[in-house]
Parts: structure tokens; C-alpha cells; sequence
């Protein structure tokens, strides 16, 4: 399996049961589907950062020769940030935020968590576009927030890492992840920012905070759906989206 995917983790060997019970007993429960995720725009304003749309992922895989589909959602944010790097030539997209919602997936009284098996690193790469390569280094520590709207608690771990912009220019960062879980949603909150002493480290993770405290997920969440990136994943999956904005909102 590749874990590089979000996929619904379903396999025979999870259950107690043979291939043929277990045929059965997802014959009505082939489809599972996040709920939409992204922050509002009050927050997103006040934090500086720019939605740059959500993707809508659907994956499929086969488990005891039934068909298992799985919807999630990505939502990306980006920051300019004017950096003191030469090669950058001012200011450049070095804050990222992003948010990922999948389904929690229930079989046979088993709950599996699609992302349960990955590392930070894996996590970070579905949810940044602006650095060619990041890299995770050491845990920092963690701090938890309480958003307006969820109701549960957003724990992050504190990594440092060191990400290459521009395809060539290395800058330190700091990578922030959490994993909470909301209603039938298992989600993914991460925030990437850059370590400089020209850029005030409090101010960027009081930004990051802010993006946190305007989280809204839920079934009558609005979102503007866009096409995955062309190197996103092995091709085993399909983007079920034509890159209209179905649900989009007027931001």
C-alpha cells in the first residue's frame, strides 16, 4: 500500500472475518466521504493569508473484491513574506497552511485511520506546494488551541526543518502538526513558516493560531474546488473534479 495516499486503510486481514464475510459486510458501505474544511475569511484576512482553493481527492481501492472509494479534501493557504535572501529577490510565498479532512473508516466495528501510519514528513508534503523539498528535523515542543468553531482541541507538535525555495535557496523553518478528529472526519493541520531573524517568530505563529481559531468543517462548508497539482500522488487514485467552483463561495 502506498502510504503516500490518503486511501481508506480496509484490508481482510483487519477484521476478524473471511474474505467472503467480509465482502458482505461492506456490500452498503463501499463509499465514505469527508466533510469540506477551510478557514474562514475573517481569519484568513487577519492572518495574512491567501486561499489558494481546495482540492477534492477521491480514492479507490479494492479489499475482498469490493471497491472502497474515499472522498477527502485539502485546503492550502500561502503568505508572502518579504525574506533577506538575494536569490528570492524580496518578497515570496514562505508561509504555508494547509488543512486536510478525510473519513474516518468503520467496518466490521473496526475504525481505521487513513493517515494514522504516516510521518510529519509525509503529512507536510500533502499540504505545501511552495517548497521544492522540505525537510523535518527535530521535535521543539507543542502548544494546543481551542477553535471558535470546532469542538476539538488543535494539538500541535513543533518541528524544526530546513525547506528549499525557488529550486535552490535553503531556508530555516519551523513545521507545526496536528491531527485532531471532528465529528466522522479524521483531520490534518499543518503550518510552515520560516525560521529568520528578520521575520518575528511570535507574530508568525500568532498568524498560524489565527488560521486555527477560523476553522470550519462541516457538510455546509463552502469551498472553491480546484485540480490537484500534476505530480500529487502514483495515479492510483482519480481527482473526481473538473476544477469548477461547484461549492465555491464569492471570495
Amino acid at each position: 500500500m502506498n502510504r503516500r495516499r490518503f486511501a481508506a486503510a480496509v484490508t481482510a486481514g483487519a477484521v476478524s472475518a473471511s474474505a467472503g464475510c467480509l465482502s458482505d459486510l461492506i456490500d452498503d458501505v463501499t463509499t465514505f466521504e469527508a466533510s469540506p474544511i477551510r478557514v474562514s475569511e475573517t481569519a484568513a484576512d487577519e492572518a495574512g493569508y491567501e486561499y489558494q482553493g481546495t482540492e477534492e481527492r477521491v480514492e479507490e481501492r479494492e479489499v475482498a473484491g469490493e471497491s472502497i472509494e474515499a472522498t477527502n479534501y485539502i485546503s492550502r493557504y500561502t503568505r508572502t513574506i518579504d525574506l533577506p535572501i538575494d536569490a528570492l529577490g524580496g518578497e515570496t510565498e514562505a508561509g504555508v497552511f494547509g488543512v486536510v479532512s478525510t473519513p474516518q473508516v468503520h467496518v466490521a466495528g473496526e475504525d481505521f485511520n487513513p493517515v494514522g501510519d504516516m510521518n510529519e514528513a509525509e503529512l507536510a508534503e500533502h499540504v505545501q506546494d511552495q517548497y521544492d523539498e522540505l525537510e523535518i528535523d527535530r521535535n521543539v515542543g507543542g502548544r494546543a488551541i481551542e477553535p471558535d468553531e470546532l469542538s476539538s482541541t488543535v494539538s500541535f507538535e513543533t518541528y524544526e526543518g530546513t525547506a528549499t525555495l525557488e529550486g535552490e535557496t535553503g531556508v530555516d523553518v519551523y513545521v507545526d502538526i496536528a491531527q485532531p478528529d471532528h465529528d466522522d472526519d479524521h483531520l490534518v493541520v499543518i503550518g510552515v513558516y520560516p525560521d529568520d531573524e528578520a521575520v518575528p517568530l511570535e507574530d508568525e505563529r500568532e498568524r498560524i493560531d489565527t488560521l486555527v481559531a477560523g476553522l470550519e468543517h462541516g457538510d455546509d462548508v463552502d469551498v472553491d474546488i480546484v485540480e490537484g497539482s500534476a505530480d500529487d500522488g502514483d495515479g492510483d487514485g482519480d481527482d473526481d473534479d473538473d476544477g469548477d467552483d461547484t461549492n465555491a463561495d464569492d471570495e
